[in-house]
């Protein structure tokens, strides 16, 4: 199954109101389009066989079903047996560029190697990007923005989750590159050591560790600093997510602001129910984070953490986050024991 904060990644209006995204989405299932034919190497096979790019902006279709499996990556999941086609690009001059599988027609999963296979450190990799337009099926690809430089080579892996394989659509277009984000927070330190490959994550690791950063209510703004980051556990990617327990009243709008070096994931988390039955009440993803919500009483937490397992944002990329209008709060109630097994799939 996807991890529940994947549901997040579909971009919902924020409103005023609550809003109540299902707790997680379906199970993922890898049916493939058709039968794969293996009938000896073929032109896009391998990197030693890639389809040239010659120029951009590039648009390619095929079908991956008729190919080996020679290779794949965790964007987050592993373990894929799908055929994949291999694409290249040598770029003359330094540049950005968008590729996209988004009008795909099979469970698509895409990576980008610089100068030859480099199992494990991939220049990008995605399996699903929610905010493709009206693809054709669910779970497409699509990386935004990734930076190419001259003098190399950058080979592009059409692939798949699981077993899936099927006709693809292949949009390869240079865009402007984002500028430099360099967040100087002047606030309360987090506290949260920098994570690193490994990285066994128990500070305020919220339902996954039952370990908290608690806010105190107050009448100013409140400004926590913060880091975060996406890292290697044991050859599978995890994000490095933090957890603010919050107590409100309700009765008045709590809005939290986030400006962060990376694309971020911030919502509240009904937990009045415990981890056990907990559910996103309200969230943002990317520049669109300002969730100005009016909650009940309880116990919510604030949810802050990169909107991507893109191994770009590197352990120890910045945050700053302020949070208004949160002026009291009632008695605590127990948070349940996490009983889930796959609680750190949930929430990495």
């Amino acid at each position: 199954m996807h991890p529940f904060v994947a549901a997040a990644l579909a971009l919902l209006a924020i409103a005023a109101g609550a809003q109540t995204p299902a707790i997680a989405m379906p199970e993922k299932h890898s049916p493939t389009s058709g039968e794969p034919k293996y009938e000896g190497r073929i032109e896009g096979d391998t990197i030693e066989e890639c389809w040239t790019i010659a120029s951009l902006p590039f648009s390619g279709t095929g079908g991956t079903c008729a190919y080996l499996h020679d290779y794949d990556e965790a964007c987050p999941y592993l373990g894929s047996i799908s055929p994949d086609v291999v694409y290249c690009y040598e770029p003359t001059h330094d540049m950005c560029v968008s590729i996209s599988l988004c009008d795909s027609y099979y469970d698509t999963k895409i990576y980008v190697y610089e100068d030859g296979c480099t199992p494990g450190t991939p220049v990008a990799c995605n399996d699903d990007n929610f905010d493709c337009e009206d693809p054709p099926v669910s779970y497409t690809s699509w990386l935004p923005e990734v930076p190419m430089y001259s003098g190399h080579t950058y080979y592009i892996v059409v692939d798949g989750y699981g077993g899936s394989c099927g006709d693809y659509v292949l949009e390869v277009d240079e865009v402007d590159c984002s500028p430099p984000c360099d967040v100087i927070c002047q606030g309360i330190p987090e506290g949260e050591p920098t994570c690193y490959d490994g990285y066994d994550d128990q500070y305020n690791g919220g339902c996954s560790t039952l370990t908290w950063s608690y806010i105190q209510a107050g009448l100013d703004t409140i400004v926590y600093c913060g880091e975060s980051g996406v890292y290697d556990y044991y050859g599978s990617t995890y994000r490095e997510s933090d957890w603010y327990l919050i107590y409100p009243c309700g009765g008045v709008p709590i809005t939290v602001t986030v400006e962060a070096e990376f694309e971020v994931l911030l919502g509240f988390v009904d937990l009045r129910g415990g981890c056990q039955n907990m559910y996103l009440y309200s969230y943002v993803q990317a520049d669109a984070c300002e969730p100005a919500v009016l909650l009940p009483g309880g116990q919510f937490a604030i949810y802050v953490a990169p909107d991507t397992w893109d191994l770009e944002y590197v352990c120890g990329v910045e945050y700053s986050m302020t949070i208004d209008g949160y002026t009291e709060h009632c008695d605590p109630t127990p948070v349940e024991v996490m009983t889930w097994g796959a609680v750190k799939a949930l929430y990495r």
